[in-house]
């Protein structure tokens, strides 16, 4: 006999305007299991984990909860039947303690209503302890790290006696050690017997925790798989509507690189970085893997003038340079993708024509010195088709795109100003694989046109599957370096943790 669902979605709609977000969505949810949702995005689960947080109520259809049908009329109201969500962009207050965000509209007061702050500070301490955070509750957390806040988000909600808790996107910030403490810690609750719902677009590692996963497609129910009887490429077909053979395009058979365009010759920065030294030829992409404090976003900062270096060369074509501020790297083709589009790189408010070209207007102005506004909407049509930009109009807010979308245009707005050179952090983070895909054809176009790429990732397939050498650097230093094809991932996790399991056949 099956198990009766803890939670029943029963046909469940959703429209925004004209845009059907959830058409006839149905599918159950075990008490105390780890259920995944995935697809691409658009394909509307944020729109259903909002649903089933109160964030927004269903136009058709209904919730159940042990049988019992439930409509939520706000997020309170979802928190009181024990269902939290942990969104992606965390809701923190940065200059406020642990345990005051984790009491946030719920503070614990005495008599004439004064705050009880010890009470809140034990309460805090005992939850902590409860996940093995080693975290103090007096601490501000705006200093935390990424991992460190998302964990006070997670304390947050047992504190709130949550039988229910959404993870939205909960690793795409986080390193594989903070990632393999989160594993820890959905594990130990799944064991409590809180049932999580885990929404990610990192389909390794939702097979790594989850018990069964639903796939979502252009807003519909695509079907609920055991993670034990189902591989990723079923998953991935049943998310696209077709296989995904190769994600990484492969250079042609006679492709050859350019000469040497670039060499950093023992650089040193303020931040214990170096001596490093290394090359970049043209056409080549050039990984750079580590653990965090490795020193590749310090390599990358000082590269594109964001820190200063303190020793050393930078050397592009036989030109030494010295990169005082981003602008003067820019003027010398230099283009930075930072790792947080929404923080670094883009302003969300805006349309997606401001964004795109907002770093060549002085390509773009008339004779009277003025921007020409039919060369802007021309240059955005331009990169809209180009990049694969899905939207109806040139000004719709980048803030209302899907985050494939939003790269695309991140990446459309600094490949206008011609680079040489292309610094990308984390280039997919937060994106569905249909969109790394389009972004990993576009990186081998680029350096097939001659672009020199340096890049790292949170996901080591990533540096792997494009680099066409790794440098993994240790201390800001390079610890090894590999040519494509030479080491499997696991090889790389180790060597990145400073291990070598081979012997002597790996370069120092």
């Amino acid at each position: 006999m099956l198990e009766a669902p803890f939670i029943q979605l029963n046909r469940l709609s959703k429209r925004f305007g004209g845009v059907t977000a959830l058409d006839d969505v149905s599918f159950g949810i075990r008490r105390g299991e780890v259920h995944a949702v995935v697809g691409e995005n658009g394909a509307g689960k944020s729109t259903l984990m909002k649903l089933l947080a109160g964030v927004h109520e269903p136009d058709d259809g209904e919730i159940q909860i042990e049988a019992r049908s439930v409509r939520f009329n706000n997020a309170r109201e979802a928190r009181r039947h024990g269902i939290s969500i942990v969104f992606q962009e965390l809701n923190l207050f940065p200059h406020r303690t642990v345990a005051a965000n984790i009491f946030t509209n719920r503070e614990l007061t005495g008599r004439w209503g004064r705050v009880r702050r010890r009470a809140m500070g034990e309460a805090t301490r005992r939850v902590l302890s409860e996940l093995d955070v080693p975290l103090s509750p007096d601490a501000l957390v705006g200093p935390l790290t990424i991992g460190e806040q998302q964990l006070v988000e997670i304390a947050r909600t047992l504190e709130q006696q949550s039988r229910i808790i959404i993870l939205d996107e909960p690793n795409s910030a986080l390193n594989e050690a903070e990632t393999q403490r989160l594993f820890d810690i959905v594990r130990r609750l799944r064991a409590r017997g809180i049932t999580m719902v885990y929404v990610s677009h990192r389909l390794e590692e939702v097979f790594a925790i989850a018990d069964r996963i639903t796939v979502l497609r252009d807003g519909r129910y695509q079907g609920t798989y055991a993670t034990a009887e189902t591989t990723i490429p079923k998953i991935i077909a049943a998310m696209i509507g077709r296989s995904l053979d190769d994600s990484f395009p492969q250079r042609p058979e006679n492709y050859a690189l350019g000469p040497v365009v670039l060499q950093v010759r023992e650089l040193c920065g303020r931040a214990r970085l170096g001596p490093l030294s290394f090359t970049g030829r043209a056409g080549e992409i050039v990984g750079f893997a580590g653990l965090e404090a490795a020193g590749v976003d310090e390599l990358f900062r000082v590269l594109f003038g964001l820190d200063p270096m303190t020793s050393g060369q930078i050397v592009v074509r036989d030109e030494p340079q010295r990169p005082a501020t981003p602008l003067a790297a820019m003027r010398r083709g230099w283009a930075l993708i930072p790792e947080s589009r929404r923080e670094q790189g883009l302003m969300m408010d805006w349309s997606i024509a401001r964004n795109t070209t907002l770093l060549m207007l002085d390509k773009l102005l008339s004779r009277l010195g003025l921007i020409d506004q039919r060369q802007v909407r021309a240059a955005t049509a331009q990169y809209i088709n180009r990049l694969g930009i899905a939207t109806d109009c040139q000004d719709k807010k980048v803030a209302d795109l899907s985050g494939g979308n939003q790269q695309k245009v991140l990446l459309a707005k600094w490949l206008g100003t011609g680079p040489a050179i292309l610094i990308l952090n984390d280039p997919t983070r937060g994106v569905d694989v249909g969109a790394k895909r389009e972004i990993y054809a576009l990186c081998r176009q680029l350096a097939a046109q001659g672009m020199t790429i340096l890049m790292t990732s949170s996901e080591a397939e990533e540096i792997l599957g494009l680099a066409d050498r790794v440098f993994v650097l240790s201390k800001g230093k390079v610890l090894h370096e590999f040519q494509h094809g030479e080491i499997t991932k696991a090889e790389l996790l180790h060597a990145m943790a400073g291990q070598n399991p081979n012997g002597n056949s790996w370069r120092s």
